[in-house]
């Protein structure tokens, strides 16, 4: 992927990521009584992550899919929790926000993706060493799931064959 296919894909990961945070942030003040502690736990921290997520500092990414996965399971339990209320708009602002927990589950393995983890980490990718060490019949390919770069032998290649990264198939 090129340069400013991964620069806007990570703008729109840490602004989905505010946004996620701010709406977190007004689900649980409506059930926590203290809002210090509200504000302390659900906004700052998780907004440090952010901005270092943001300015793609050491471990930024790490931070960033763990707030993702925090936020997903709040999402998805307070979901829960409005989908047992008995009238109609709770039960719909509970399906969004599982469909929201969803969403925001989907951003960590963006995040985890091989190729957007070298791009976060700027890992110029020199692939000459690989293709000197590849025999006669192997290829290089990459994997259709998950981008991962790959030796194979195109004529050995069966549905049943399988990625090492992600463990999806690599013929269709």
């Amino acid at each position: 992927m090129g340069g400013q296919v991964m620069e806007n894909l990570h703008k729109h990961l840490y602004r989905f990521m505010i946004i996620d945070l701010l709406l977190c942030f007004f689900i649980i003040s409506t059930y926590s009584v203290s809002a210090t502690i509200c504000l302390i736990m659900i906004l700052i921290l998780p907004l440090f992550a952010i901005i270092s997520f943001k300015n793609k500092n050491r471990g930024g990414d790490i931070m960033a899919m763990i707030v993702l996965i925090i936020l997903s399971l709040i999402f998805i339990f307070s979901g829960l929790n409005e989908l047992t209320k008995e009238n109609t708009t709770s039960t719909i602002q509970g399906f969004l926000l599982v469909l929201l927990s969803l969403s925001t589950f989907r951003r960590v393995r963006t995040v985890r993706n091989p190729t957007f983890k070298n791009w976060y980490n700027s890992l110029n990718e020199d692939y000459n060493d690989v293709k000197e060490k590849i025999s006669g019949d192997e290829v290089l390919a990459t994997c259709p799931s998950c981008s991962t770069l790959l030796a194979v032998i195109p004529s050995r290649l069966s549905i049943e064959d399988k990625c090492p990264n992600c463990n999806a198939n690599l013929v269709n």
